[in-house]
């Protein structure tokens, strides 16, 4: 997500479904209604969350939220990204310290996730990250159940498309940050490798994900400079900036291995300074 405030985990989609009458509340929405709404519907959950951050209240994300609960579609869409906007809402509580408020809308996000009768490999890997994300509420023996659960939701949405960016990034992510202890860290890289050069589906239907790829871009870059592969770093960089030039995080990282170089050159130029 580009100059936005977020943490490295997230979510994927379903396909568009047809618009139909909210008898709750009373409200219709036509098909070309529906599609304004679902139109490039990542971006705009993006940049309300930015502006969650300007205005310091969830009202943009909420926003979209009820323009997304006037529409029904019977393959799981509409609730995904529902569910999208519920993460986000929990990750900008957790920004602003409100750790209770965020613990118990990352479970609305779950539930809405896992009330979708057939999901799908978005679906799985959407739920996976969710999880991902609401592990830090837990502890103990629950830790380890919704550790092995997003291993296997993960699983399943590369059984049901092995070319699943998202999928493969949540493994790559889960991965990384399991302590070595619970056996964490021994498949990072070749989730992430997976994720960054999946193909991925082609589509131009800008109401499907496409959130992934950059973030298991930097993640990748981050654990090749924690462990001090330097020019893999570098060479991952390379690709990512191609990919991604306008990326914040791609950038953040770029800044950090000049930073590092600078470093390592310090005494070099020192001892070549003329006296």
């Amino acid at each position: 997500m580009k100059r936005s405030i977020v943490l490295f985990v997230l979510l994927s989609a379903c396909v568009v479904g047809v618009c139909v009458v909210n008898a709750a509340c009373g409200a219709s929405l036509s098909r070309t209604e529906s599609d304004d709404v679902l139109d490039g519907i990542q971006k705009k959950i993006e940049l309300a969350m930015n502006n969650c951050f300007v205005q310091n209240t969830a009202a943009p994300l909420d926003s979209l939220f009820t323009k997304l609960n006037k529409l029904e579609d019977g393959n799981g869409m509409v609730p995904y990204w529902k569910a999208y906007i519920t993460y986000y809402k929990s990750v900008f509580y957790l920004k602003l310290g409100k750790k209770e408020d965020s613990g118990k809308v990352i479970k609305e996000a779950s539930a809405i996730l896992n009330d979708i009768g057939n999901k799908t490999s978005e679906t799985y890997a959407l739920l996976a990250l969710v999880q991902s994300f609401s592990i830090q509420f837990a502890s103990g023996m629950e830790a380890g159940r919704i550790s092995a659960g997003i291993r296997e939701k993960a699983g399943k949405a590369l059984e049901l498309d092995s070319t699943n960016v998202r999928g493969w990034y949540v493994l790559g992510s889960n991965d990384y940050y399991t302590p070595a202890s619970f056996g964490g860290g021994k498949k990072v890289e070749y989730y992430l490798k997976k994720a960054t050069s999946s193909p991925g589906k082609n589509t131009d239907d800008s109401s499907l994900p496409t959130w992934g790829r950059e973030y298991a871009y930097a993640l990748l870059i981050q654990y090749y400079m924690q462990n001090d592969r330097t020019d893999e770093a570098k060479n991952c960089l390379l690709m990512a900036e191609k990919a991604y030039p306008d990326s914040y995080f791609i950038g953040e990282y770029k800044r950090k291995l000049d930073e590092y170089f600078i470093i390592l050159l310090e005494p070099l130029c020192i001892s070549l300074t003329p006296r």
